[in-house]
């Protein structure tokens, strides 16, 4: 007799995978499948909890970012500790590692993931996040990284070309989990990159065209001008996970309130004793004084993209850097 098509044991697991991740994220965010997919699986919509005051109505505000997620389900991965240790910037150059200089050791899962997958992820850029998630059966858990940066701060400067092998090795920090806050918060961190990209252009446009002074009345205006440009932005107050986010958008609303962003303190005292009782010389100076202020605002703001780079690329990743500042 002829035998009808067949279920296999991969195609339950997948369906089990699939259910733990949907069960896993909070209910509020919206979970979209690509069907056929070449390596995104899903799309995932970040909705903001409502407010007290919008407790009563139950509504969930879209927050306009979006995250893509690549899910693997196991039934028993291959886990173990990693060791992380002390390396230089690999922006700047390959990676050395200092193997005389433990950082500490981190849990993961070792995920083989075909190279055609990471090069799909490599074309799309940073831009907007892909997530490699591991929906663990064994344990109950996903826990995931982020494959944009996993490929540029890790395979890139590790490998001399890491195309050149079928697959790679992904080690999936296991403290990267789904359910918890440390991992809720990752993802809320991810969902902001394609705001914060397009704020870090405005930034460095803005600060070249106030150049280097304030003395006229138009570059004041403009600088007031582009305070109200990038003071709406909606990151200024929902980002906690990077302080300076926040207190450069309160230097902001300060600066509109007032004239001036209170981030550096003005010593009257000195300005005083310079201006040797002449008022209208002490009146000068401290216009100055505020004027290099404003300026310095956004000196600041058009520096947060080389931060970025260099350091909160690496965060939730199991690198030296990534451990110090996201696990320890």
């Amino acid at each position: 007799m002829s035998q009808a098509k067949k279920q296999t044991e991969q195609h339950l697991i997948d369906k089990d995978g699939q259910q733990l991740l949907h069960a896993q994220l909070p209910r509020h965010w919206r979970l979209r499948e690509y069907r056929p997919d070449y390596g995104l699986d899903y799309g995932l919509e970040l909705f903001a909890e409502p407010t007290m005051t919008e407790k009563s109505s139950s509504t969930y505000e879209t927050l306009g970012e979006h995250i893509f997620i690549q899910l693997k389900s196991v039934r028993d991965p291959v886990k173990g500790p990693l060791a992380l240790y002390s390396r230089g910037n690999v922006e700047k150059q390959k990676e050395v590692l200092e193997k005389s200089s433990l950082v500490g050791t981190l849990n993961t899962i070792r995920l083989p993931l075909e190279v055609s997958e990471l090069v799909t992820v490599e074309r799309m850029g940073v831009g907007v996040p892909v997530l490699l998630v591991v929906a663990d059966l064994s344990c109950e858990k996903c826990s995931f990284v982020c494959l944009n940066d996993y490929i540029d701060k890790i395979l890139v400067p590790r490998h001399e070309n890491y195309k050149s092998k079928a697959s790679r090795t992904i080690h999936v920090p296991i403290a990267n989990d789904i359910a918890l806050e440390l991992g809720q918060t990752a993802i809320r961190w991810y969902g902001k990159r394609a705001k914060l990209y397009a704020a870090f252009q405005r930034f460095a446009f803005q600060a070249a065209e106030l150049g280097d002074e304030l003395s006229s009345p138009d570059t004041a205006q403009m600088a007031e001008y582009f305070a109200t440009r990038i003071a709406s932005y909606d990151f200024w107050n929902n980002t906690e996970m990077w302080g300076l986010i926040g207190y450069y958008g309160d230097a902001l609303k300060r600066f509109l309130i007032s004239g001036t962003p209170g981030i550096v303190k003005i010593d009257l005292e000195a300005v005083r004793h310079y201006a040797n009782g002449n008022k209208e010389r002490e009146s000068e100076v401290l216009a100055e004084l505020r004027n290099q202020e404003v300026l310095q605002l956004w000196r600041f703001l058009s520096v947060l993209p080389r931060n970025y780079e260099d350091v909160c690329r690496e965060w939730f990743l199991p690198t030296a850097l990534g451990f110090t500042c996201s696990y320890k």
